[in-house]
């Protein structure tokens, strides 16, 4: 029987796509501004706004997620959100210390982005890699606050070592690739042709081994949570894994077909 998701967890669904769109654009961003980028200022600036405007997000999406679970807890519709003694008393759960790292990760992330943003536009010429180390070196300590929240909650939290691992492992490699997806596409705006075709020829190089780890840190997790591999078609939380699990092969696929097919077409 198909169930229409209540209000609530439409608005908590909302919440999380901020919260990865916002951890994505952060690493895949950043990742670009290192390694892969053509010199021109423009790219830099759009790229810096697309890091804040994921920050932003993020923020907004942890931020609204934490007052729509007080609302779940206090059953009083949207009023029962608003209810600052349950806020409060919340902060000193889970789901508290949860939120309180994402917060903390998305601020800094944001506030390096708009000062980075701010001396960029003053620049006179294309910025040097010094110009842009500091919001570099802020949102590395932004997404490392925002992974370790991942494990510190849910199933994850009571697992072993390993699978707190593979989770950061699984969030870094999901978040580099599709978070660089934009910044990628501003690049084939570049008319150096030379330079489009060795930076799309290193990405492809890279891409394969950040999906190959995206895929082995989710066999590890696989490993972790369910007793036997019979719970990935038997269970209801089984079948989400098993749904994940083949949005992953399909992502390793679209990274062969990258490397193999689409970068060697246009070199």
């Amino acid at each position: 029987m198909f169930l229409v998701p209540t209000s609530w967890e439409l608005t908590s669904l909302v919440c999380k796509l901020f919260l990865y769109f916002g951890t994505a654009s952060m690493a895949g961003g950043s990742f670009c501004l290192w390694l892969y980028n053509d010199g021109r200022r423009q790219f830099f600036k759009k790229v810096i706004v697309y890091i804040i405007l994921g920050a932003f997000l993020g923020l907004l999406g942890t931020a609204v997620n934490y007052f729509v679970q007080v609302g779940l807890i206090n059953a009083r519709g949207l009023t029962g959100m608003f209810d600052w003694d349950m806020a409060s008393l919340l902060l000193e759960t889970q789901l508290g210390e949860v939120t309180s790292l994402r917060l903390t990760g998305f601020t800094v992330a944001l506030a390096s982005g708009l000062l980075c943003f701010r001396k960029t536009i003053r620049l006179l010429q294309p910025p040097q890699q010094s110009s842009y180390r500091i919001l570099l070196i802020a949102n590395s300590i932004a997404f490392l606050l925002i992974a370790f929240s991942f494990t510190k909650g849910g199933h994850i939290s009571i697992l072993s070592e390993i699978a707190r691992i593979a989770i950061v492992l699984h969030l870094f490699a999901f978040s580099t690739w599709i978070g660089s997806l934009f910044p990628l596409l501003l690049l084939t705006n570049s008319t150096e042709l030379g330079l489009l075709q060795r930076l799309m020829r290193q990405f492809g190089d890279q891409a394969l081994k950040i999906v190959i780890i995206l895929a082995g840190a989710g066999m590890l997790m696989l490993l972790e949570l369910l007793d036997s591999p019979v719970e990935l078609y038997t269970t209801p939380y089984g079948l989400a894994l098993s749904l994940k699990l083949l949005l992953v092969l399909v992502t390793l696929g679209a990274a062969a077909i990258n490397k193999l097919v689409l970068v060697p077409a246009i070199l």
